[in-house]
This record gives C-alpha cells, sequence and structure tokens, in this order.
C-alpha cells in the first residue's frame, strides 16, 4: 500500500513539473536593413520589422550559421 502511494505521489509530482526545452534557433530577417542573424527566441507573428527567413528550427547557433548561408534571401546583397 505504501508503495502504491508512493508512485501515485510521483506521478502527480512529475505530471506538474515542466519539461525542459531543447535549444532552438531560427534565422530572421530584419525588414529595414535586409539582413538576416540568428535568433534562440522564435519571433511573434506581430512583429513587423522582423520574420521568418526559414520554416527551419536549428539545434544549435552553429548549426544556424551554416543555414543562413543557403538561404538565398540572407545571401543576396542588396
Amino acid at each position: 500500500m505504501k508503495k502504491a502511494l508512493v508512485g501515485i505521489a510521483f506521478l502527480l509530482i512529475s505530471s506538474f513539473a515542466t519539461p525542459v526545452q531543447a535549444d532552438e534557433f531560427y534565422i530572421v530577417r530584419d525588414l529595414a536593413t535586409q539582413k538576416c542573424s540568428v535568433v534562440a527566441k522564435r519571433p511573434t507573428t506581430d512583429t513587423r520589422t522582423i520574420t521568418l527567413a526559414t520554416d527551419t528550427i536549428f539545434k544549435s547557433r552553429a548549426d544556424a550559421e551554416t543555414g543562413m548561408k543557403s538561404i538565398k534571401v540572407c545571401t543576396d546583397q542588396k
């Protein structure tokens, strides 16, 4: 009986714990300067000066910086 109560308590506590988010990096484009950069937070939809350059979510900053080199709007010079 004691083991069952401990098991139930563990399940209840673990269900309220917030999961740890993995690192996520995004490539965004500043519409005013036409330049791309890597950010750790997805921009909100109400931001009118910054937009996602790609829908890809990268697991590391290095991967995002490498990916930025292959995105046409980030490599075009205007």
